[in-house]
């Protein structure tokens, strides 16, 4: 059912002929304008009345000009279609008639009477359109004729066709020729590129049995809005449109699509955010498809719940009642059809089938189908039982703590018990059961796939993408199908021909900002109510390429932590989201707890041995208090722990001696720095030091020649001190340190800390008090710097981000590269050191939420930029594992990226 719902919507039936011969009739049109506003007596009459019963798809738009104006916008679904290659010469027609029809002399031309455009089948596998409009009853084939004259078109004739005149226009589409026919027709105007259909048209008129006389139509059509654009599909005409859209040995689908039902209709709502199609389908007829479900009650679906949100494409319907005894399918085993019998009373009221993307596999590995059950403990229980059952059972085990068994079967071909004809090439060897639901598939990947991303949340109904389309929907159906078209098209090559398929993929780019497409019915007043939603972003929607991606409550704020597992060694990650909830996840991306904290994390975060026994805690501060978590999640003793006075700065942790007492140094509003132990005690001997300004910074430590220095800096000087809180080193002229600037230990021939002025001046604070200052070249007072060995030879370089820019000096003051991001909001610069000679320079883009990393001559990384919405750690979470960079995104989840340290 899914394919032909897509098929029916197929874009060829607008022929670029269509278009050419639009335009010309619209000259004609023109002369009616002429008219109308001379105040003439105008004639309407019925423009369906020369529709044929044979009319595949029927447009009625209640104002021509209006609709034409909504697809040459520029913007939105139709903007980006007007940039596809293969509709180049379609879409300039289309704004060539729009414009014309935007002219001021042909404001009243459209006001009244609706216009209905018809598609045909032809004799030879295609489709041919007709319009159909009312025009006033002064209009003469002269006046037609006249206005395309002056419009230019001289090659004109005129014939008689059954009594009325039929006017030709030869004109070239596609380097062929071809000819446009107009005709008057009581009181319509007809068009179309077929001479055959102008001709039938004519008979049609008093025939009395148009396109409303076929099953349901009138119905629909009456159920339809009234100042709305509509568009109604009529499915027995239907294989004529498809039958040359399908590849040999699908020819059945448009049979079935034939049987579906009488006719379906929607009004039309075009947006820039995409188009939305609601309306009826009547199903007269007992032996159509659809008509069971015009008297089914509709429900709220509950699968895509469980669905990974790298589904894409899946169809849920109501599992109807089936008499399970009358099995012709050869192909399934006695032993399959006996079991479906069983597993039947403890099926649920919906099923689905699903497609996972799932790169370099079969599309048939990828598909799963998804049974609801009412009681999953009795039907896990019976499969086991089954003779034959316990084949094989293997583990999906993502760590150490869960193990989820799937089950592998002789078993083929049960649902072409329990639903015949739902997925008719699906043979199912593997099972699952997870929360109320039995899944089946014949990859155990597959299966594993939605059980892993379930543990991590990473569900459709946690996908923001998902969340916004499916709002564009109604919440209750009783079928509902959805897609994202750029990912399907390896499942449609095994439908459509290969001239459809290959237009897709030429156009992929444009596909990707179509965000997802969908369709929809429920039972409604006694018919069947469908909606179709394409959800549009100018934005091309980009496939995730992480290894996995963890649910938080709300965004991350703070930059990700590896914190070490102290019982089994293995690397897990810290964060705090924006409700400042904590959480501890391990390497498989599965969260150990979660733990509010009543404050933002400010700080640096520190793993320490509280207890000196081996086993690890997380050390950090906020505004207000010191906290230590352990491995748990639990407070240690006595925390958190109030301060003195609320932070100004990071809190800073030292370990002088390596020995477990641990320092730790905050700055406080009081312009005090305060000194704790690991207890949280003010520190015995030391003496708060007052600052003139607040410390912003994080306070550093360094130990040259023996002794330690204390570095401390606010706005306006640097401060050298030692244990006790006094000073150690008084500079021998001033310093003052950039908001943005590290201040880092240069360890040459004489040693000096080294940092940069507002104006960006370098500046080397020796040790015996002396200052040497240089300036490169002149930064804004908002830049960062950092001193960093790139290249790994042993000498530092300046790194400098001003206004957007890298700047990347070597230890002489050369210039080595500059680097434009094409954003003026940057985050870094962060160093990395892969090996001795691997090490990048990571650059966050804060208004593009993108990550970059550079290299010593300015490439950047293979696999970058990264999405992420945070600033970013990168490390390593197992001794196998290789390199992972871990960040936070916009959506909520907390991404992990496997990257390669490579250069484009």
């Amino acid at each position: 059912m899914l394919i032909l719902d897509k098929t029916i919507n197929n874009p060829r039936v607008g022929k670029r002929i269509a278009i050419i011969s639009v335009i010309l009739l619209i000259s004609g049109l023109a002369i009616m304008g002429y008219f109308l506003q001379q105040g003439r007596k105008n004639l309407f009459t019925d423009p369906y009345k020369a529709i044929s019963p044979d009319a595949c798809v029927v447009i009625e738009t209640v104002d021509l000009k209006s609709f034409l104006n909504s697809l040459t916008t520029g913007r939105g679904l139709f903007g980006e279609a007007g940039k596809v290659k293969e509709l180049d010469r379609f879409n300039q027609e289309l704004k060539y008639l729009a414009d014309l029809l935007n002219k001021q002399n042909f404001k009243k031309l459209f006001n009244e009477g609706a216009a209905i455009m018809s598609f045909h089948p032809d004799r030879k596998g295609g489709i041919i359109p007709m319009l159909s409009m009312p025009v006033s009853g002064d209009i003469r084939s002269r006046h037609i004729k006249e206005m395309l004259s002056s419009s230019g078109i001289r090659e004109v004739t005129e014939t008689k066709l059954n009594g009325n005149s039929v006017i030709e226009i030869p004109f070239n589409a596609d380097s062929r020729k071809d000819t446009a026919y107009i005709s008057l027709i009581s009181g319509l105007i007809v068009f179309s590129n077929s001479k055959a259909l102008v001709e039938g048209a004519a008979i049609q008129t008093g025939r009395g049995n148009d396109v409303r006389n076929v099953p349901g139509f009138s119905r629909v059509l009456l159920a339809s809005g009234k100042n709305a654009d509509k568009i109604f599909v009529v499915f027995p005409n239907l294989p004529y449109l498809l039958q040359p859209l399908l590849i040999k040995g699908r020819k059945e689908f448009s049979d079935k699509v034939a049987r579906l039902a009488g006719t379906a209709g929607g009004d039309i709502y075009i947006s820039e955010d995409g188009l939305v199609l609601s309306g009826y389908t009547e199903s007269p007829d007992s032996s159509e498809l659809l008509y069971k479900y015009k008297t089914l009650p509709s429900r709220d679906f509950h699968t895509y719940k469980i669905l990974p949100s790298s589904t894409v494409l899946f169809e849920t319907l109501i599992l109807p009642s089936l008499n399970l005894h009358n099995v012709s399918d050869t192909s399934v085993s006695r032993e399959a059809a006996d079991l479906a019998g069983k597993i039947k009373p403890y099926t649920g009221g919906e099923i689905t089938r699903a497609i996972i993307d799932m790169k370099g596999r079969p599309v048939i590995d990828n598909t799963l189908i998804i049974y609801e059950l009412t009681n999953r403990v009795q039907a896990e229980q019976l499969f086991l039982e089954e003779p034959g059952a316990k084949n094989e059972i293997l583990y999906f085990e993502p760590d150490d703590q869960v193990k989820i068994p799937v089950y592998r079967t002789s078993f083929k071909g049960l649902i072409r018990v329990l639903l015949p004809g739902f997925a008719p090439d699906f043979n199912e060897t593997y099972f699952a059961f997870y929360d109320h639901y039995m899944v089946a598939g014949n990859s155990y990947a597959t299966i594993s796939k939605l059980l892993y991303d379930n543990i991590l949340n990473k569900t459709l109904a946690n996908d923001l993408t998902y969340r916004d389309f499916q709002n564009t929907l109604p919440s209750r159906a009783g079928y509902y199908f959805f897609c994202i078209p750029s990912r399907i098209i390896d499942y449609l090559a095994g439908f459509l021909n290969e001239d459809i398929i290959n237009a897709l993929k030429s156009n992929k780019n444009s596909l990707k900002k179509i965000q997802a497409a969908g369709y929809q019915f429920a039972s409604s007043n006694g018919m069947i109510y469908n909606s179709l939603s394409i959800k549009f972003r100018e934005e091309a929607r980009e496939e995730s390429t992480t290894e996995w991606e963890t649910l938080l409550d709300t965004v991350a704020s703070i930059k990700p932590f590896f914190f070490t597992n102290h019982t089994t060694g293995a690397k897990e990650i810290f964060i705090q989201d924006m409700k400042n909830n904590t959480y501890l996840i391990n390497a498989a991306g599965r969260v150990l707890w979660k733990v509010p904290l009543n404050e933002r994390i400010t700080s640096t975060i520190y793993m320490i041995d509280y207890y000196g026994n081996g086993k690890y805690q997380l050390l950090f501060s906020g505004r207000n208090y010191i906290h230590i978590l352990d491995r748990n999640g639990n407070y240690v003793e006595r925390y958190p722990v109030k301060l003195r006075s609320p932070a100004t700065n990071s809190m800073a942790m030292f370990d002088y001696d390596n020995n477990l007492n641990y320092r730790l140094f905050i700055a406080g509003e009081d312009k005090m720095i305060y000194s704790y132990d690991k207890t949280g005690n003010v520190v015995k001997g030391w003496t708060p030091f007052r600052t003139t300004g607040n410390v912003k910074a994080e306070i550093n430590y360094f130990k040259v020649s023996g002794k330690d220095y204390i570095v401390a800096a606010d706005e306006s000087a640097v401060y050298f001190l030692d244990r006790t809180g006094n000073r150690r080193m008084n500079l021998k002229e001033p310093v003052t340190k950039a908001v943005g600037s590290s201040m880092r230990l240069n360890m040459a021939s004489d040693p000096s800390v080294v940092c940069s002025s507002p104006d960006g001046t370098i500046q080397h604070i020796y040790f015996d008090g002396s200052v040497k200052k240089f300036s490169i070249r002149k930064f804004s007072d908002q830049h960062s710097f950092d001193i960093f060995d790139v290249d790994g030879d042993g000498f530092g370089e300046y790194i400098f981000i001003d206004k957007g820019i890298l700047y990347l000096y070597n230890h002489n003051r050369s210039q080595i590269f500059t680097r434009e991001f094409g954003s003026d909001d940057l985050g870094g610069p962060i160093n990395f050191i892969f090996s001795s000679t691997d090490r990048k320079i990571g650059v966050f883009d804060v208004k593009k939420n993108l990550i970059y990393m550079i290299g010593k001559n300015g490439k950047t990384m293979n696999g970058f930029p990264l999405r992420g919405a945070s600033m970013f750690s990168i490390g390593k979470l197992s001794d196998k594992s290789g390199w992972h960079l871990i960040v936070g995104g916009t959506d909520r989840f907390l991404y992990n990226y496997k990257i390669d340290t490579e250069i484009k």
